[in-house]
């Protein structure tokens, strides 16, 4: 790394520019990159906390939905078969 200094007087309310040399490279390490991962992963969850909670009330009401259809289907092949029974012509 190399500091190019500013040739103006006024530079010094700047920090100082920093460049790589040819040839240098920036290299992260594991550690770094579990960092980054750590810091993506507790903010990038900031309100799934909601949608979570919303998906939730949706699985509930399929499940309602779904018993709702099994006790009308087993109603319905109830009264099929009072219909199609010999003791209904007689009625």
């Amino acid at each position: 790394m190399s500091i190019i200094p500013d040739p103006n007087p006024q530079a010094s309310d700047n920090p100082p520019k920093v460049r790589l040399a040819e040839g240098q490279h920036v290299n992260l390490g594991c550690g770094t990159l579990i960092l980054i991962a750590l810091i993506v992963l507790i903010f990038g969850r900031k309100g799934t906390g909601d949608l979570e909670r919303e998906v939730r009330n949706l699985s509930a009401k399929i499940e309602q939905l779904e018993a709702a259809v099994k006790t009308q289907t087993s109603e319905i092949r109830s009264l099929e078969e009072k219909l199609a029974s010999p003791n209904a012509e007689s009625k």
